[in-house]
């Protein structure tokens, strides 16, 4: 984050900030045999609480998602920006998945699709034209953002944005 000092914002601002100046997030999924797996995705983020990633189905994580309807997201300040490698702030979200078919909202598809592209660069326009990358939407469903060492967050309310001070472990 560009300002690493969050000990003068408030929780909301600085999980907002994360949020809006990162551009990939790590991905959790579980594998066909039940392991856990690993991996990162650049994303959009949209209305309250909504991201999106457009990934290749040659990647693990691509069938994952197509198999299981849950995964688990992070979104974590870069270590060079933090004064605390221990402490750095960060994002946890709990998501259930919804894969996007073109055909199904051709419109919509598209729109997030230049959204992402706007993002992330040219590099979208030459994904696009592959035929095994494939869109989803991952919906939070519970969270926790920690700020700092004693910052911990719970993530609550209907869109997760009512953020309660955690005081026990």
């Amino acid at each position: 984050m560009n300002n690493p000092d969050a000990t003068e914002k408030s929780p909301e601002r600085v999980c907002s900030a994360l949020i809006q100046q990162m551009r990939s997030l790590h991905l959790a999924t579980i594998s066909e045999d039940g392991k856990p797996h690993s991996s990162y995705a650049p994303y959009i983020h949209e209305s309250v609480n909504t991201f999106y990633i457009y990934v290749s189905q040659l990647a693990a994580h691509t069938r994952h998602l197509s198999r299981h309807s849950n995964a688990s997201i992070m979104i974590v300040a870069d270590e060079q920006d933090t004064t605390q490698i221990f402490a750095r702030p960060r994002v946890y979200y709990e998501c259930d998945v919804f894969p996007l078919v073109a055909e199904e909202q051709p419109d919509e598809y598209e729109r997030l699709l230049d959204t992402y592209q706007q993002r992330h660069g040219k590099m979208v326009g030459l994904l696009r034209q592959l035929p095994d990358f494939r869109l989803f939407r991952l919906v939070p469903t519970q969270g926790q953002f920690v700020m700092g060492f004693g910052q911990a967050y719970k993530l609550s309310g209907a869109d997760l944005n009512v953020f309660d001070h955690t005081r026990t472990g």
